[in-house]
């Protein structure tokens, strides 16, 4: 099948959504489909690429919102835009019904397309821009009924999506590759002798990065942050910049827990990997969690100072949260599940079914 994959952003970009992007595509290349990726350049990458048997086409872009608002919206040169949707294929897959590429995607694209939506509404650092946001979703509404399927990360973002839109939406798997990485606490420069919690994510409001910089306890624990600001150096406190999957694998496999008290998102693909390398996670409720999946805490300092010195002093708690996450990453998580699922979903648009339930004569 010819699939044309339609994201904001994508390598060398960083984020979740890039991330499910590529781990999605290169699978499905794997398996003989021709995918092609379509999405914003704001890294002054090469405008055509091929990645892991996948063909990235990236049209020039102004990312000026994320670099001065820290909101991740691309606007990307539109005739450009337009002549990469008219490539040839079975179906096209939007990311998100929000962004500038997945609407022109739907008014546009000569296939069907499927958009998978990642998040609900996200907040913003300030109320103008929490308004902006909210009349944009109220806009859009029209491209997201024009979505041939609409796919959600979780129950409560396909929730969202009907109560917002008016339209259905399906919760499908997600999915990490397996991480192969060995790795020493040295190689990152981490204390040997020191519980450490990893933090990986964004300077933008919805992760919550200054609520986990204020909940450092250097005499309990140390904090790995790996994120896109310059944090000098702060007591207790090692920062890192956005690195490669495979090294922030190899980080992973070396840290004590997982903190990410975000708000506002999906499921982020951060978590998803820490649970896949057996680490104990402190999060925000909303992920579909139970009380004995993960450590909950509210999005600010105090709860998470008190959720890492109670894991940081207790050994049995951090093994039990280590095996639930290693569960979870398993029934939840697998890569076989993940494609299966969209080649499923794409499958059934690609031939349409009849009235009496059998394949259409179009098919």
């Amino acid at each position: 099948m010819r699939l044309l994959f339609v994201s904001a952003y994508y390598r060398p970009h960083v984020g979740g959504v890039e991330r499910f992007v590529e781990t999605l595509a290169t699978a499905l290349a794997a398996r003989g489909h021709d995918v092609t990726v379509v999405c914003c350049n704001t890294d002054a990458a090469p405008a055509r690429d091929r990645i892991d048997g996948v063909e990235v086409v990236r049209v020039p872009a102004w990312n000026g919102l994320e670099r001065r608002l820290g909101v991740p919206w691309p606007v990307p040169a539109p005739r450009a835009l337009l002549r990469a949707l008219r490539r040839d294929a079975d179906l096209v897959h939007a990311q998100d019904v929000l962004y500038a590429t997945s609407l022109a995607a739907l008014f546009r694209a000569r296939a069907p397309v499927v958009v998978t939506q990642h998040v609900g509404f996200v907040p913003q650092r300030s109320r103008v821009l929490d308004a902006v946001e909210r009349a944009a979703i109220r806009l859009v509404r029209p491209a997201a009924r024009r979505a041939v399927r609409i796919a959600a990360l979780t129950d409560d973002v396909a929730a969202w999506t009907r109560r917002t839109w008016g339209v259905d939406a399906e919760v499908l798997p997600v999915g990490v590759a397996p991480a192969r990485a060995q790795a020493s606490r040295a190689d990152f420069g981490l204390p040997e002798d020191r519980f450490v919690a990893l933090f990986v994510g964004r300077d933008v409001a919805k992760k919550r990065l200054d609520a986990v910089l204020a909940a450092a306890a250097p005499e309990a624990y140390e904090l790995a942050v790996v994120t896109d600001r310059p944090l000098g150096a702060l007591p207790g406190v090692g920062g890192f910049p956005f690195m490669p999957p495979d090294r922030l694998a190899a980080l992973m496999s070396v840290v004590d827990a997982f903190v990410l008290p975000s708000v506002g998102e999906g499921l982020p693909l951060s978590l998803q990997e820490a649970m896949a390398a057996g680490l104990p996670v402190v999060t925000t409720p909303g992920y579909g969690f139970g009380p004995d999946d993960v450590l909950a805490v509210e999005p600010e300092p105090a709860s998470i100072r008190e959720a890492l010195r109670r894991l940081a002093a207790d050994g049995a708690l951090r093994a039990r949260l280590a095996e639930r996450s290693r569960a979870i990453a398993a029934e939840r998580f697998g890569l076989e599940a993940f494609v299966d699922a969209y080649e499923a979903l794409y499958r059934a648009v690609h031939r349409p079914v009849d009235a009496a339930g059998g394949p259409s004569a179009e098919s």
